[in-house]
């Protein structure tokens, strides 16, 4: 007998346990299944309420009567105050101000997810007087020194690539020559 039979013969054989069981009906939908999505991706961060329907289409595509399901939790969730377009808002533009991005790009970004121009709109005027600073700040950690006509282009064009208006990039560049 070798030594590796002799384990085998001690040891009862455990059961395989996997992670996934019951994964035949992972593609069956239900309430509880899909309330449980939510919470899963609700727990990591903020999302809008198209985005969070979308990443239900997407977990499941084709499946009949998804529409009804997904727009009832929606609105179970908003109603829990669990899902919110507006505090999705305020923490986007929170994050995107921290990256030193600009009001038009984050509208762009704000307009895909499917977040309404009012509440846009709305939020980004609460942050209107800080845009020519932020895009100064920018620029001081960008580039220190004099700026020369050619410098100027260049980093007008990055400041507008970061999404900031044409009178908040030239107040910005002229507060730092």
């Amino acid at each position: 007998m070798r030594e590796g039979d002799e384990v085998s013969a001690v040891l009862p054989q455990a059961k395989k346990r996997s992670w996934n069981a019951g994964a035949e009906d992972a593609n069956e939908v239900t309430p509880s299944r899909m309330r449980a999505f939510a919470y899963r991706l609700l727990g990591r961060r903020e999302y809008s309420v198209f985005e969070l329907e979308q990443r239900m289409r997407q977990k499941w595509p084709g499946v009949d009567g998804l529409d009804l399901l997904a727009d009832e939790l929606l609105e179970a969730l908003q109603e829990e105050n669990l899902l919110s377009d507006e505090r999705f808002v305020e923490s986007f533009v929170r994050s995107r101000i921290n990256r030193y991005q600009g009001p038009l790009k984050i509208k762009a970004a704000l307009r895909d997810k499917g977040v309404s121009d009012s509440l846009i709109s709305m939020e980004l005027e609460a942050h209107s007087e800080r845009w020519t600073s932020l895009a100064a700040e920018w620029l001081e950690r960008q580039h220190t020194g004099p700026i020369d006509f050619d410098t100027k282009k260049k980093l007008y064009r990055r400041l507008a690539n970061r999404g900031f208006t044409h009178s908040q990039a030239m107040d910005a560049i002229n507060q730092n020559m």
